[in-house]
């Protein structure tokens, strides 16, 4: 009798565990006293095929480091990043390379990220050339079709045409375009509509949408628009000063948040809605990276503070509807909608 070998997928593409990103400043040849800037400390969460995570959180929280980490263009300090069942976090840049083709990143200024005397067209085939997928010839054939697919048409008045030629819309399709030529199966989106026209930034959303149900793309959206971020996600990660602070189903997290943070962030964001008559604020700035506070890095701007937040360190865990919050005393169920009707 033969032997039947069942093939199993695995849900779970990607996997971080306890990922972490330390920056010293100062010292060297300048002198001075040496400072760590603590970008990403121990962040850990679970994608499947398909799904999207929104990364959210105030400048300098650590959204994009996490998001660079993931793919490798940042080297991390300590943690372990699994890609489709295999650990790649101490691979060499020669054993990456089989995973760059499967892992793109589509950056937040696409001026910046584009040659700028380099044709659009061939910036958009370069990777098929790159990886070895398509000769000159064949690349420029693919990189038309993907312009035709992204909506600069008629491709052939754009295939020569430089970044500087291009509107910021246009420019931001481009980037989507070399990204996607090589069918990956997971992206990092850093901002993608954050220096784009109000006007420009629904067809965008629905650009990258299209790619990811026909690729069946994971993808990282990392945003400090809430309204965005609940379009696109199916799950969301807060992040403040480094950690995630709170994990779960986007629409669970947005409109009954536990943590006091996301439930400032989400009163802040704009709603027609649920037309808000006030906002939950939060006293002061966020802390310098460079000193953070003990306890709870939260605790001095959190209207709901308590003695020992000052000196315990809260752990991320899970909470009865089956999120994870890391507060020493998370909000109760139901709390944002009785703060806004009382």
């Amino acid at each position: 009798m033969p032997l039947v070998h069942e093939v199993i997928v695995v849900s779970v593409l990607l996997s971080v565990r306890g990922l972490k990103k330390y920056f010293v400043q100062g010292g060297g040849i300048l002198g001075g006293e040496k400072e760590v800037v603590k970008a990403v400390d121990g962040v850990s969460f679970d994608m499947k095929r398909g799904e999207t995570l929104a990364l959210v959180g105030e400048s300098g929280c650590g959204k994009t480091t996490t998001g660079r980490l993931v793919l490798r263009l940042l080297e991390p300090d300590d943690g372990e990043i699994i890609f489709d069942g295999v650990n790649i976090t101490h691979m060499s840049m020669k054993e990456l390379r089989p995973f760059r083709r499967r892992m793109q990143m589509i950056y937040q200024d696409p001026y910046a990220s584009l040659n700028p005397r380099k044709p659009i067209g061939e910036a958009i085939a370069e990777p098929l050339i790159v990886h070895g997928l398509a000769e000159k010839e064949e690349a420029k054939e693919q990189a038309m079709k993907m312009l035709e697919r992204v909506g600069l048409t008629p491709a052939e008045d754009f295939y020569d045409r430089i970044p500087s030629q291009l509107s910021g819309g246009q420019r931001q399709r481009v980037v989507i375009a070399r990204a996607m030529i090589l069918k990956p199966e997971f992206v990092v989106a850093d901002e993608p509509v954050s220096m784009i026209d109000v006007s420009m930034r629904a067809s965008i959303l629905e650009l990258l949408k299209g790619f990811q149900e026909e690729y069946g793309l994971a993808m990282i959206f990392i945003t400090h628009d809430l309204s965005v971020a609940r379009l696109v996600a199916d799950k969301i990660a807060v992040m403040y000063l480094g950690k995630i602070i709170e994990y779960g189903p986007v629409d669970k997290v947005l409109r009954d948040p536990r943590h006091p943070y996301t439930a400032a962030l989400a009163t802040a964001a704009p709603s027609i809605t649920m037309r808000r008559r006030k906002r939950l604020d939060i006293k002061g700035e966020i802390a310098d990276p460079r000193n953070l506070p003990l306890g709870c890095r939260f605790h001095p701007r959190c209207p709901y503070a308590k003695e020992d937040c000052a000196s315990k360190e809260p752990e991320l865990r899970e909470m009865d509807d089956g999120r994870l919050t890391a507060c020493h005393y998370p909000l109760e169920e139901g709390f944002l909608d009785h703060w806004l009707k009382g």
